[in-house]
């Protein structure tokens, strides 16, 4: 059966495009002050790997990505929440192998995206950081963490001048 990602490097940018992705588009929707500014930095963030795993693979079955209109193609099919991921995925699917002709099918599409294999680790990793950003940015904005901030740094400073003797 055939396979969306045969390179490593491919194999890993797709897989982490598709998480970026989705996170995104969770946090999108989410009504959470500071998701919006999530969703500026991690969906484009996932066109990058999207792009950059589609140009890895394209250029491992043999084709010069930057003359071939379906790498273009890809690049502006990322652009799309949902059906974006699928062309993405279905133009790199039907693109023969090296010495093969005619696999232009998609009828196992489906199957081979949940066949994508990735490192565990750098999913792990990269859900890890997605997590950590969403919760600097949810922090940053929330108005429950900007008030316990604003009290923290007005205790603080009124420590600050009772130890040097200052009234207050």
């Amino acid at each position: 059966m055939r396979e969306i990602a045969y390179t490593s490097f491919g194999g890993n940018a797709l897989a982490a495009g598709l998480i970026c992705h989705f996170a995104a588009i969770l946090a999108g929707m989410m009504t959470a002050s500071g998701a919006d500014l999530f969703f500026k930095i991690v969906y484009p963030a996932s066109w990058g790997l999207l792009i950059a795993g589609s140009y890895v693979e394209l250029r491992h079955r043999g084709v010069r990505p930057l003359n071939a209109w379906r790498f273009y193609l890809i690049v502006m099919a990322v652009v799309f929440p949902l059906l974006g991921l699928l062309v993405v995925l279905g133009l790199i699917y039907s693109f023969p192998e090296n010495g093969r002709e005619g696999q232009g099918s998609l009828s196992g599409l489906f199957s081979a995206i949940l066949k994508l294999r990735a490192n565990v680790l750098m999913v792990f990793v990269s859900i890890i950081l997605l997590l950590l950003l969403f919760a600097a940015m949810s922090s940053r904005h929330d108005p429950y963490f900007q008030k316990h901030r604003q009290s923290v740094n007005a205790e603080h400073s009124f420590s600050m001048k009772a130890a040097r003797g200052e009234a207050a």
